[in-house]
């Protein structure tokens, strides 16, 4: 159990910190992804507002929002293209980029002018471009083609730096947390620990003093008869004593890290286990139907699996309705992985308002007065099923409709 809370943990954690590494990771790309479009953004609007070149220093400083230097400038490779009133090449200026030729800027000017969009970005052969056109006056347009291959490389760039430093980091956090999980939770293993001795050894302490006072009771009953005294008390001691040895029972289950499995005929164990009942069910007057198809074999261990579903039929006779139904089902689900499902139900009309989440509590019954003379038992008998089930590795749920409470297992 304290094996799958560490691995948990672990999980959660790392799932944490894998979110809010991401998020820091991803404003930061995403903040540097807007910046270099709005620096593109920014050159080209330079290059269109002074018709294919650079203006001085101090203009381009005040455009571009930061120091710039004629280095600086002429760094960018661009191209304009005036185009007349027929939409058609008047003028190519390549002077400043060695990676287009004329023929090439023919044919994108082609495309770009036959487009409905003024600014653009486009791949080409590995080569990152950004265009924009304008008018420019007599019906004449131009169209500025700027090369900004070395200004995403510089995103990109940062982008891996990001994805690397996310993934290095988080790969160290899960080392990191994995090495501290077990003093995490080693507090509530030492909690768990005092409190299944605790349930053990009362146990085994209450037991002494219930034999002596069943035995005294035993000896008022041989001196002055049976009374409606000495019945009521050996009543309590015997409930007392099934209480004690089923809190027993679950504190030895909870034990069990890892149970042996093995393979068992689940149709068998579960044809056996509900004959048990089917004679008291009947003599109740109720319905007792089974549908249990043969041969499914689960992993599982034999003596606990016929306990639980004992424990599931014993459950749904108590509260079935009078003259009402208990079905077991067993069958095969799942199309890839055929899986077993156990259904076991019964009709309780009674049963829209209560609170199913906390049936798999200790203790909990649905009656709260606790008073309900005709349904014996200690509330614990569910959640011993659970235990068991998660031996098993499998599940179980409850459910609730059409007047009929279900429980199903899988495995």
């Amino acid at each position: 159990m304290f094996k799958r809370l560490r691995i948990r943990f672990i999980l959660i954690a790392s799932l944490a910190i894998s979110i809010l590494m991401a998020g820091v990771l991803g404003v930061t790309t995403a903040v540097r992804y807007y910046q270099t479009q709005r620096d593109i953004s920014l050159v080209l609007q330079l290059l269109s507002d002074n018709k294919g070149n650079f203006p001085s220093l101090n203009e381009a400083e005040k455009q571009l929002g930061r120091p710039t230097s004629q280095d600086s400038l002429n760094q960018y490779r661009f191209l304009s293209v005036r185009i007349d009133e027929h939409q058609k090449v008047s003028d190519i200026d390549a002077s400043n980029i060695s990676e287009l030729s004329e023929t090439d800027a023919q044919t994108y000017t082609e495309k770009l002018i036959k487009g409905d969009k003024k600014v653009g970005r486009f791949w080409d052969s590995n080569r990152y471009y950004a265009y924009h056109i304008r008018s420019i006056g007599n019906n004449q347009q131009l169209l500025i083609i700027l090369d900004a291959t070395n200004n995403m490389m510089d995103y990109q760039a940062v982008l891996n730096i990001s994805l690397w430093l996310g993934i290095i980091g988080i790969g160290l956090f899960i080392l990191l947390i994995s090495a501290l999980s077990q003093k995490v939770i080693e507090p509530y293993v030492k909690n768990y620990e005092k409190q299944k001795r605790f349930i053990t050894n009362a146990g085994h302490e209450l037991k002494t003093p219930l034999a002596i006072i069943s035995a005294n009771n035993e000896l008022v009953e041989l001196m002055s008869g049976e009374s409606e005294w000495t019945k009521s008390t050996a009543d309590q001691v015997h409930r007392l004593t099934g209480l004690i040895n089923q809190l027993v029972s679950l504190a030895r289950l909870e034990e069990q890290e890892d149970v042996e499995l093995h393979k068992v005929n689940f149709s068998e164990i579960t044809q056996d286990a509900a004959e048990d009942f089917k004679s008291l069910v009947i003599k109740d007057g109720k319905s007792f139907v089974m549908s249990i198809a043969p041969d499914i074999h689960v992993n599982a261990e034999e003596k606990s699996l016929f306990e639980l579903v004992t424990i599931l039929v014993d459950n749904a006779n108590k509260y079935c309705d009078p003259g009402g139904q208990v079905h077991i089902s067993l069958k095969t689900t799942g199309t890839v992985s055929k899986k077993a499902k156990l259904s076991i139900s019964n009709t309780y009309k009674a049963g829209k308002t209560i609170d199913y989440s906390r049936f798999f509590e200790r203790f909990y019954r649905e009656d709260e007065s606790h008073n309900n003379a005709h349904r014996s038992g200690y509330g614990i008998g569910l959640s011993m099923a659970e235990s068991m089930v998660t031996l098993f590795k499998g599940k179980l749920s409850v459910a609730y409709k059409n007047d009929t409470i279900t429980f199903t297992v899988l495995l």
